[in-house]
This record gives C-alpha cells, sequence and structure tokens, in this order.
C-alpha cells in the first residue's frame, strides 16, 4: 500500500506542477484560466500563485520519491486543492470554462491523495 500512496503523491505532485510553468510563461495564463489580466498587478498575483504552486508540487513529488515527509505534504497538497475548491463554491457567479476543469482537477486529485493516504495509514 505504500507503493499506491506514493504513486498517488507524484500523480499529485505533476497535477500542482503543472501551472507552475505559467510563472515562467505569463502570457499563457489568461489562456490556461479562461481569464483576462487586466493589469500587470494581476500578472503578478497570478505568477506568484503558479510559483507556490511549484512549491507545493515539489514538496509531494519529494515525498513521493523519498518517502518522507508523508504527513506534512499530504496536509499541504490538500490544503492548496480544498482551499481552491471551498472558495470555488462559496462565490457566486459564472466561472470561465478552464476555471471549472481546474476545480474537476482538484476534485480529482485530492480523493486520489486522500485514497493514497488512507490506503497507507490503514493498511
Amino acid at each position: 500500500m505504500e507503493s499506491f500512496f506514493r504513486i498517488t503523491l507524484v500523480i499529485s505532485a505533476i497535477i500542482n506542477l503543472l501551472p507552475f510553468v505559467l510563472a515562467f510563461f505569463p502570457k499563457k495564463i489568461g489562456k490556461s484560466y479562461g481569464i483576462e489580466l487586466p493589469n500587470i498587478n494581476y500578472e503578478l498575483l497570478m505568477r506568484h500563485r503558479a510559483v507556490l504552486f511549484g512549491i507545493v508540487g515539489g514538496f509531494l513529488l519529494f515525498s513521493g520519491i523519498t518517502g518522507k515527509y508523508y504527513h506534512t505534504s499530504t496536509t499541504f497538497g490538500l490544503i492548496s486543492m480544498l482551499s481552491f475548491m471551498i472558495l470555488y463554491l462559496s462565490i457566486k457567479g459564472e466561472f470561465s470554462l478552464e476555471l471549472k476543469k481546474v476545480f474537476l482537477i482538484d476534485c480529482f486529485a485530492s480523493i486520489l491523495l486522500i485514497s493514497g493516504f488512507a490506503a497507507y495509514s490503514f493498511q
């Protein structure tokens, strides 16, 4: 079961690392999320957000590869994904199709990560 959990950590890491690339390609941010960045201030915030994804994804990947810090990496990953999901559900309005996809991907990754952690913890 530990192998399954480590695989779920790596998959969750990849999901979190994909947006990290946007920190280096700011012109793709708007297209990726189906939004328009009205000025450089928004670009800065979105690029910083991408870097934070890199930190979370990097830590999940490190944990999945080394077998260390399982509880901490799982907690960080879930806080990142679940907080987006809670905010998404709590805000009234129409979101872009791309943001709806992000929501669904976070749902999938959260379930995957919880499943892996549960399988490992209750083995």
